[in-house]
C-alpha cells in the first residue's frame, strides 16, 4: 500500500508540476500579447496567430504527455506492485493460507493476518482483486462463529474494495448486506458503517437489500438502531427520496420473511413518516392497493392495510381506494384488516371540507361495512362447514371401527361353535362304544 500511495504521488507530483509550467508558458504569452501596440500591422497579427497554434499544439503535446505519464503509473500500480514484483512473490502463499483447502494452517492470528494482508493486495491491483474476490467472500462464509475479528476485518476491507474498484464489487454486495444478520454485534455494527458510508457516497445502489437494514431498526443493540436511523434520515433529505421508491418492495420482503407484527408496524411506521408529498401518497396508495391480490396470506393482507393506514390520506387517495374496491374487498373480513380501513375513514372524513366529498366518504364507507359483515358472516359459515366436515369425518371413522369389531366377534363364535360340535360327536362316539362292550 506504500509502494501504491508513493506511485500515486510521483505522478500527481508530475502532474502538478506540468501544470504549472503550463501555466507560466500561458501567463508569459498573455503578457506578451497585452504589452503590444493595438495599431498592429497585418504581418504582426499573422505572427500573433502562428504563435497561438505553436502554443496550443506545445499544450496538446503536453496534456498528451500527462496521460502517458498517468496510463504508466496506473501500469506500475495494477502490475509491477503485486503481480510481478517482490512483494508479489508472497501472493501465492496468501492464497493458500487463506483458502486453507486441506485444513492445515488452524492458528486464527495466522489467519487473521494473511485475510487481511490478501485484502491489502487486492485493493492495490484491479486484476488481482477481481480474481480473488471469491476467494475472500468464501474465507467470510467459512470463518468460525467465534473467531469475530476475521468477520469484521474482512467486511471493512470489502467496504475499501468497493470504494476503489465499484464495479468489481457490485456483484458480490448481497454477501456483504448478509452480515447485517451475522450473530455477532460488533460484525452487524461494522457492516453497517460500511453500507451505510458507501451508500451515502454514491458508491453502492440503494436496491432490494435495503430490507435489510430496515431491520436494523428492531436489532437488540442500539447504537445499530441510531445508525439506521441516520442511513434513513440521511436519504430522506435528497431530492429523488430514495425511501419512496423503496417502500412497496420493503414492505412485500418484511411480510414475507414473517417477523413479529409489531416489529413490523414499527419499522413501518417510522419509514412511512418520510413520505409527505401528496403526489407520493397518492402513487404509494395506488402501488399498495395493487398488491392486495398478490398478497398470499391474510396477515400480509393485514400489513398492506397497515401501511395504507400510516399515509396522510387526501381526496384523491380515497377515489383510489374506491376505485380499488375490488382488489381489498374479499380481506375486510378479517378484523385487524377491517380495523385499519376504519382508521383510514377517520382521517378522510377529517380531510373532506366539501358536502361532496363528505358524502363520497359516506358512501365508501358504508360499502366497507357491508363488505366486512358479509365477509364475516361467510367466514363464519366456512367455519362452521368445515367443523361439521370434520365431525363428520370422525364419526365415519368411529363407524369403521366397530363395524370390524363385531365380524372378528363372529368368526370367533363360528369357530366356537364348530369345536363344541366336534366334541359333542366325539362324546356320542364314545358312549356308543361302552354300550357295544
Amino acid at each position: 500500500l506504500k509502494l501504491l500511495v508513493y506511485a500515486e504521488n510521483l505522478g500527481g507530483s508530475v502532474r502538478r508540476a506540468n501544470a504549472a509550467k503550463t501555466l507560466a508558458k500561458q501567463e508569459s504569452v498573455d503578457n506578451a500579447k497585452s504589452q503590444k501596440k493595438p495599431g498592429a500591422s497585418r504581418d504582426e497579427s499573422g505572427e500573433e496567430s502562428e504563435e497561438d497554434d505553436a502554443i496550443e499544439a506545445e499544450l496538446g503535446l503536453a496534456q498528451e504527455a500527462e496521460a502517458e505519464n498517468e496510463k504508466r503509473v496506473l501500469e506500475i500500480s495494477e502490475q509491477e506492485i503485486v503481480c510481478n514484483g517482490l512483494i508479489g512473490a508472497f501472493a501465492p502463499l496468501l492464497v493458500r493460507i487463506v483458502g486453507n483447502e486441506g485444513g492445515a494452517f488452524t492458528s486464527e492470528i495466522l489467519t487473521q493476518a494473511s485475510t487481511l494482508t490478501l485484502c491489502k493486495f487486492m485493493c492495490i491491483s484491479r486484476t488481482f482483486c477481481e480474481k480473488h474476490l471469491p476467494l475472500l467472500l468464501t474465507a467470510l462464509a467459512r470463518a468460525p462463529t467465534q473467531d469475530t475479528t476475521l468477520r469484521a476485518n474482512t467486511v471493512v476491507a470489502l467496504g475499501d474494495l468497493a470504494f476503489r474498484f465499484p464495479n468489481e464489487v457490485e456483484p458480490y454486495t448481497p454477501r456483504l448486506y448478509a452480515c447485517l444478520r451475522d450473530p455477532s454485534t460488533r460484525v452487524r455494527r461494522h457492516t453497517l458503517m460500511v453500507l451505510t458510508h458507501l451508500i451515502l457516497n454514491d458508491m453502492v445502489k440503494v436496491k432490494g437489500q435495503v430490507c435489510e437494514i430496515a431491520l436494523c431498526l428492531q436489532d437488540e443493540e442500539s447504537r445499530i438502531q441510531d445508525m439506521a436511523r441516520l442511513l434513513f434520515f440521511e436519504l430522506s433529505k435528497r431530492s429523488n427520496n430514495p425511501i419512496y421508491n423503496l417502500l412497496p418492495d420493503i414492505v412485500s420482503q418484511l411480510s414475507e420473511i414473517g417477523i413479529r407484527r409489531e416489529e413490523f408496524r414499527s419499522i413501518m411506521s417510522f419509514l412511512l413518516g418520510f413520505i409527505t408529498k401528496e403526489r407520493q401518497i397518492e402513487t404509494l396508495c395506488d402501488k399498495l392497493c395493487q398488491r392486495f391480490p398478490k398478497a398470499k396470506t391474510i396477515s400480509q393482507k393485514a400489513d398492506l392495510a397497515y401501511c395504507l393506514a400510516q399515509l396522510k390520506i387526501n381526496e384523491k387517495c380515497v377515489k383510489s381506494l374506491n376505485d380499488h374496491y375490488k382488489l381489498y374487498s374479499a380481506s375486510l373480513f378479517d378484523e385487524d384488516v377491517y380495523k385499519s380501513f376504519t382508521t383510514i375513514v377517520s382521517k378522510a372524513k377529517k380531510a373532506s371540507k366539501s358536502p361532496e366529498s363528505k358524502q363520497f366518504v359516506a358512501d365508501w364507507e358504508a360499502r366497507l361495512e357491508e363488505a366486512g359483515q358479509i365477509g364475516a358472516e361467510n367466514e363464519a359459515a366456512d367455519a362452521k362447514a368445515l367443523q361439521a366436515k370434520r365431525r363428520a369425518a370422525r364419526r365415519k371413522q368411529k363407524q369403521k371401527t366397530k363395524g370390524k369389531q363385531p365380524a372378528v366377534g363372529k368368526k370367533r363364535s363360528t369357530r366356537s361353535s364348530r369345536a363344541a360340535a366336534a366334541l359333542e360327536d366325539a362324546e356320542n362316539m364314545e358312549n356308543s362304544l361302552l354300550s357295544v362292550q
